[in-house]
């Protein structure tokens, strides 16, 4: 009779595992200890507990903006002619703020206003937030991180909220088989049912990117993960993902990193996909040329939808541009271009009031095709702009004493992660991250552009004076385990 297998017995391997994990935790302990933090999946906990304690909603109005901050989620309101603003994040250069508030913005009265609402979920960045108009207004939101103060320790999300916007309230939604705790995914509505794809989560030893897809019914609140056919994007984090009606979406670029031997390269994205239903109820990948007029890669472009005219637009970003062969300087970009959701073709944009000047009656019309940053206008609605591209010196992105800058014309600034959000035609520009000289200072400027006119960008808030930097310039070059860009920073990936 043969010997029996002891089905008890633990392989070497899973022993290795298991003492390594608990000498890191050990570890953990006693820097936590040095630096007065608690562990980051207590203090969690904790927070989440505070707030199911309040029993009523409370609202405050603002004097202005709320204070900078990057990776928060800027919603349009459903019903109402107002912004949604939740979360997000602030680093003076040696601490880490995260925050859960919730905040409104009226445009019409430029007022601000905060409601604190019972059971809301703790601080996050690097989340999504999806807006509906059902029962009177709703919420969503999915996922995101929490980083402590110090940034030793990193928190994921896999927790899904809804806010309430007639009662003023969060509910926590308990649904299995959901995406894995995760930050920098991207999620979208397509008719009742959220997607939700990629991003990317960090161990602290290990950081994985994900190219997986699900899908939450909003009617029977589950959860469903999509196996679609064809070849789509490779994992990826902080890419633009829009929705293209109610059964396709549009996925555009992203940050990842792959090993090569015992170093990592940092990835920017530039391809194009279309995710669509198929008629037996499957989905299938295509990829997408996206033109000639498609952006160069970048990392944290703010992407919004105009629903009413199947277009999308991205603004911003950050290009790692070479600057000897072992130094990546990042380069921001103040770039806005429009996506044609049907055709998935680019357009650059320009705004009539940076158009040339008309020549004299005697003096023959442009040709529009004599140039490859030629505008074609169809009524006021394909256009080709470019904040920035050929901007005078003048134009560069300000400094830490002088925030303002003389340019031809007003609008935001060369900038990574700022948030975007379309209301009723009008583009809004808030926040984000503006890098100078190995320094990252977090905006709270808001800028808006009527997509029917075209005229020009309009100042609703603002950029005070950008506060001190208290970490030193070469804090980006220190790296760690747990840092995420192609400068050694974790911005890229939200």
């Amino acid at each position: 009779m043969g010997k029996k297998k002891n089905k008890n017995k633990i392989s070497g391997a899973v022993k290795t595992a298991a003492k390594t994990d608990k000498k890191l935790a050990n570890k953990l302990k006693k820097e936590l200890a040095s630096l007065g933090e608690e562990d980051i999946a207590k203090v969690v906990a904790q927070i989440e507990q505070e707030e199911a304690k309040r029993s009523a909603a409370k609202e405050k109005n603002l004097p202005g903006p709320p204070s900078p901050r990057a990776y928060a989620s800027v919603t349009p309101h459903p019903i109402n002619n107002e912004l949604i603003i939740f979360g997000g994040e602030y680093h003076d250069g040696q601490k880490t703020y995260v925050y859960n508030e919730l905040i409104f913005y009226n445009p019409s009265s430029n007022m601000w206003r905060r409601v604190k609402a019972p059971g809301a979920p703790p601080p996050r960045s690097g989340h999504q937030a999806v807006a509906t108009p059902a029962n009177k207004g709703e919420l969503w939101v999915f996922g995101g991180e929490f980083t402590s103060l110090s940034e030793t320790q990193f928190y994921h999300y896999k927790d899904l909220w809804c806010y309430s916007l007639a009662e003023n309230k969060w509910e926590k939604v308990v649904a299995s088989n959901g995406p894995s705790a995760r930050s920098g995914h991207r999620m979208v509505q397509l008719g009742r049912r959220l997607v939700v794809f990629g991003g990317y989560t960090d161990d602290g030893r290990e950081c994985r990117y994900f190219d997986d897809v699900y899908s939450f019914c909003l009617d029977t609140r589950a959860w469903t993960k999509l196996a679609p056919s064809g070849r789509g994007p490779s994992p990826r984090s902080a890419c633009v993902m829009v929705p293209a009606g109610n059964d396709e979406l549009i996925v555009y670029g992203g940050f990842s990193r792959a090993r090569e031997g015992r170093t990592e390269r940092a990835l920017t994205h530039a391809d194009l996909f279309r995710l669509a239903a198929r008629p037996d109820g499957g989905w299938a990948w295509r990829a997408l040329a996206g033109g000639p007029l498609a952006p160069p890669p970048r990392a944290q472009l703010a992407a919004a939808v105009n629903t009413h005219s199947s277009r999308a637009y991205v603004f911003g970003g950050v290009t790692d541009v070479e600057e000897t062969e072992e130094e990546l300087v990042g380069e921001m970009s103040d770039d806005l271009r429009m996506l044609d959701l049907e055709a998935g073709k680019w357009h650059s944009v320009t705004l009539r009031s940076q158009q040339p000047a008309p020549r004299g009656p005697a003096a023959p019309p442009a040709d529009a095709d004599s140039s490859p940053d030629a505008v074609t206008v169809v009524t006021d609605e394909v256009f080709t702009m470019k904040l920035g591209g050929a901007a005078p010196a003048a134009a560069a992105a300000p400094g830490a004493d002088a925030p303002a800058r003389a340019r031809a014309a007003p609008g935001p600034c060369p900038r990574m992660s700022a948030m975007m959000a379309v209301q009723r035609s009008v583009l809004y520009v808030y926040g984000g991250i503006l890098e100078k000289d190995e320094k990252q200072f977090y905006l709270s400027d808001l800028y808006s552009l009527d997509l029917h006119k075209l005229s020009e960008w309009k100042t609703l808030a603002p950029q005070p004076p950008l506060p001190e930097w208290l970490g030193s310039d070469s804090d980006s070059d220190s790296g760690s385990d747990s840092d995420q860009d192609g400068s050694s920073t974790e911005s890229d990936q939200n």
